[in-house]
């Protein structure tokens, strides 16, 4: 979502007011580094806290922004872009989402001495997705749009929080 001077949200296609009742923040927690080794031993640093958002809350969301399609829509397109980005993945295809990124295929693989003794059946040990980002999710311009909001207190003796987020947060 892009917030303009104007006071519109963009998203895709649809112009909707923004609501500005509700503030948009990262939740976070502090945590302090105990690994004697580094040399960041005993400082504090902020860790996102997440709250899950399944599938179909994720297209109930999306049809809210006053989009002119259904859930039922949303919800097949969705299904269907995921079955088609991971078919062409495994063609070897790049695939550019507009300003998202570049989803692309990763090997990790074991090293060998000479090009002949490689054997990608033996060797390669791991495949992934890759996303490379696009320029509205590069980390300065994220930075740049993000508000705060700590969750939780900290007993600074344990480094734990006195109260729960809830069964959905995840920290990262």
């Amino acid at each position: 979502m892009e917030i303009h001077k104007n006071g519109l949200c963009i998203f895709a296609l649809a112009i909707v007011p923004q609501n500005l009742n509700k503030l948009i923040m990262i939740n976070y927690r502090l945590y302090k580094n105990m690994n004697i080794r580094s040399m960041a031993y005993g400082k504090w640093y902020a860790r996102a806290i997440h709250q899950l958002m399944e599938f179909d809350e994720f297209v109930e969301h999306m049809a809210q922004h006053h989009c002119v399609y259904s859930e039922g829509t949303i919800r097949g397109v969705l299904i269907e872009m995921e079955t088609c980005l991971r078919e062409l993945l495994l063609e070897g295809k790049a695939v550019r989402f507009d300003e998202l990124g570049i989803f692309k295929i990763g090997i990790e693989s074991n090293g060998v001495a000479h090009p002949y003794d490689y054997n990608a059946g033996q060797d390669v040990k791991n495949v992934r997705m890759n996303l490379y980002l696009g320029k509205r999710f590069l980390a300065k311009n994220l930075l740049a749009d993000a508000k705060f909001k700590e969750a939780g207190f900290y007993d600074v003796d344990s480094a734990k929080p006195k109260e729960d987020e809830g069964e959905n947060a995840i920290g990262g």
